[in-house]
């Protein structure tokens, strides 16, 4: 048995200029701390005018059997919600991960982000213990809206009082995704994308609809393997997903804690918006594995973070009609 791992990829806009170094970074932990051959298949998916620079990088990682997928050639949808307060880069990444099962052969699929990395090692058993996916659970509460958003996508009521699965990396099932798909399919007679892009002012997210279906199903024990305190577990106990007062959440994250032998989180994240520069998170987490980080080109545009912060406001403001309306 192997899994099949995808990425999602960009390079330009807000957060994405450092990309190609987080994912130096991500490859870096990867050889670290498992092998290649874990892997069936390892995706980046990535806009069709990114594709040729992609896979100039990618070679840096071709130890790993990776494979550049071009967005054109599975996402022409994304061109009918042309308005650009229409597509969210948020909203694009989750359908691709959603589609993973459409790309790959095998029936597990470990996601990331560019932003994601190995802190100890593993194997394949390690993600699928007894042939299930390693799971990370957190109270629902801590994303109450996502939870909420995606039941009301679903039709489906939710236990917004228990646990539930937590962000990438994630090990989904290709069972589950094409389950998914075909419930949203069901409940709305169109295209599963159209559904999910049609309600861009809606907070869904691709993990939240997965497990709500999936606990339609009764199936959550079938696929997935919810480690019990002390056991390893797919994420460490405390990531960066903000940038602290001062910005000082990075000096305050205790790499060597979650770099320890006995530490049994297997990844963690350093959210790409946070502002952190690549040099600053490098020297963080050099004297646990050996990074090396290739020259690129960072693609910034003031007038796109413009027109991108513009999109987002408009997003708001339909949102907050949205809700007025409901009330």
């Amino acid at each position: 048995m192997k899994l099949s791992a995808i990425l999602p990829l960009k390079t330009s806009g807000r957060h994405y200029a450092d990309n190609i170094a987080r994912c130096d970074i991500l490859f870096s932990s990867l050889r670290a701390f498992t092998t290649p051959d874990i892997f069936d298949r390892f995706l980046i998916v990535v806009p069709h005018d990114e594709v040729e620079a992609a896979r100039r990088y990618a070679k840096a990682w071709s130890d790993f059997p990776v494979e550049i997928i071009d967005e054109a050639e599975h996402f022409g949808v994304f061109k009918e919600f042309s308005a650009r307060h229409q597509i969210r880069n948020w909203h694009r990444q989750q359908i691709i991960k959603l589609y993973a099962s459409e790309l790959v052969d095998t029936e597990y699929i470990l996601v990331f982000d560019p932003d994601c990395f190995a802190t100890r090692p593993f194997t394949l058993e390690t993600l699928l213990p007894g042939g299930r996916a390693l799971t990370f659970m957190q109270p629902r509460p801590l994303e109450q809206r996502y939870w909420e958003s995606s039941g009301e996508v679903l039709r489906q009521q939710q236990d917004l009082n228990s646990d539930g699965i937590w962000m990438t990396p994630a090990v989904l099932s290709k069972t589950l995704l094409k389950s998914v798909q075909a419930r949203l399919e069901e409940l709305y007679s169109e295209s599963w994308m159209r559904v999910l892009l049609a309600r861009y002012t809606i907070d869904w997210t691709e993990y939240t609809l997965y497990w709500l279906n999936a606990e339609r199903l009764g199936l959550i024990d079938t696929f997935h393997k919810i480690p019990k305190p002390g056991e390893t577990a797919l994420h460490t106990d405390e990531s960066i997903w903000f940038v602290g007062s001062e910005g000082k959440n990075l000096d305050r994250w205790d790499a060597a804690k979650h770099f320890a032998p006995e530490a049994k989180g297997i990844f963690a994240v350093i959210q790409s918006n946070t502002g952190y520069s690549i040099d600053e998170v490098v020297k963080k987490l050099s004297p646990f594995m050996p990074i090396t980080i290739q020259k690129y080109d960072r693609s910034q545009s003031v007038r796109l973070k413009i027109a991108e912060l513009y999109s987002a406001g408009v997003r708001r403001s339909m949102k907050e009609i949205r809700k007025r309306a409901k009330s």
